[in-house]
Order: C-alpha cells, then structure tokens, then sequence
C-alpha cells in the first residue's frame, strides 16, 4: 500500500467539546428574551424548562436517529422547528436561524483541540499526504465551516465533508467519496482516523481504505468483526504508524 492521502473524523478525533450547564442556561436566556420580544402576548417557558424542552429534546431527536443507524442526515431547521412548536411557537425562519446560532454558540466555546492534533496535520502534509476531513454533524454548515477555519482546521486540510452539507452520514460510501474524489486519491491509497467503530472504522474498510482507531476521546472496544488497523491512544501517533504502511 502506497498512503497518498490521511481522512480525519472531527467529532472526538481531531477535538473534543461538551457544552457546560452553565454556557446552554446563558444561551437560552436570551433565547427566552427573544422569544418575548417576538411574542409579547404568550411568555415562554423559564429557562431551565426552555432548556429542557428544547435542548434537550434535540439531543433527544439526535441520538434517537444515530441509535436507528439512518444514514440520511437530519435537517436542523426541522428538528429546531418540531422543538418550538411542541411548546406552541411556530417561529420564521430568521428568527428560526438566530436561535439555531445561538444554540451553535455553546457548542463552538465547549471546543477543544490540542495544540498537538494541529502541528500532526502539518507534519502529515511536510511529508506530502493530502489531509481530508469526513464528518458526521447536524447544524448549519457554514457555522461548522466558520469553526474549522477558527480552530485552525481548514487551513490545514485540502478537503472536507460535511454530513450536514452532503445530507449522507458515514458509513456510506458517498460521504467518503467526495473527499476522496476531491483530493484525487483512491480508496485502497487512503487512510481514515476515527472514535467510531462503524461509522468510522467499518464504513472506511468498505471502501478499502485502512483504518485507524483513535481512543483519545473515547474508547470504543473493537472485536472480532470489527478490526481496526491500528488503534490509538492520541492521534500524534499517526505519522508513524502510516509510515510503515
């Protein structure tokens, strides 16, 4: 095998976030307020319950589809809309928008990223490997695209695909295929790093693409019909593990 190109996942393999009590109850305060400035004439629910009704029951949404393995993408002015409305607002979709945004705002300031994970792409791309991204992500693209340019990921990446901007989650070929396709690489001279098993591990192998395991973030356990590469505990350790491939 000739490694001409290494895909990264995002999510719990190049960062790792999680929004805090306090940042979702600062955000959805003024998510109330702008609710009563738009509807003088009905009070929405306290924040705590605002929360609960619709942060949560997104995630809620969220988790049920990943569970149920759909490989659609979900639309998130859809589930942002199906939470307003079930506590009896149906909101334009500019106002719809903000609220999506400042919803967006907790999870961006949760981020993390270690200064090491970017001096990694860079050492990959001094070596001459073309760096993609492929992630599976419900929100707004051009947010995400705006954050991976903040982070210092767009500018170390030659590709990236988005389930949100695609509407196709991994496993699915499709998803991989536009990053490969973009960099001009085939499947069988590509590596993908990834925290998921299946999505991330198995969907890659379809392809022919090798797979690394990365336990940084988190710690799935392979077994035996589902076999990484390689498994990591940082994914520093990547450069080298490809070198030998």
């Amino acid at each position: 095998m000739s490694v001409q190109a290494v895909l990264f996942d995002f999510g719990h393999t190049l960062m790792d976030f999680g929004r805090t009590e306090d940042a979702l109850r600062g955000a959805y305060a003024t998510i109330r307020d702008r609710l009563v400035h738009w509807v003088e004439d009905q009070a929405p629910p306290e924040v705590d319950e605002l929360v609960e009704r619709v942060a949560v029951t997104i995630d809620k949404m969220l988790e049920h589809s990943y569970a149920q393995q759909a490989v659609e993408e979900l639309d998130i002015f859809e589930l942002f809309q199906t939470a307003y409305t079930n506590i009896g607002y149906h909101l334009p979709e500019a106002l719809l928008r903000e609220l999506i945004e400042l919803d967006h705002e907790v999870l961006r300031q949760s981020v993390r990223i270690e200064p090491a994970s970017l001096t990694m792409l860079e050492e990959l791309r001094t070596k001459g490997y073309k760096i993609g991204v492929v992630s599976n992500v419900t929100q707004l693209p051009e947010l995400l695209h705006r954050d991976l340019a903040e982070f210092g990921i767009k500018q170390r990446v030659d590709a990236i695909a988005l389930s949100c901007e695609i509407g196709i989650r991994k496993p699915r070929p499709q998803i991989f295929n536009t990053v490969l396709d973009a960099l001009e690489v085939k499947a069988t001279d590509a590596v993908f790093v990834g925290d998921r098993l299946v999505d991330d591990i198995a969907g890659a192998h379809a392809l022919g693409m090798k797979a690394i395991l990365t336990h940084q973030y988190r710690q799935e356990q392979p077994d035996e019909d589902l076999k990484p590469d390689a498994i990591v505990t940082n994914v520093t350790e990547v450069p080298s593990i490809i070198a030998h491939w």
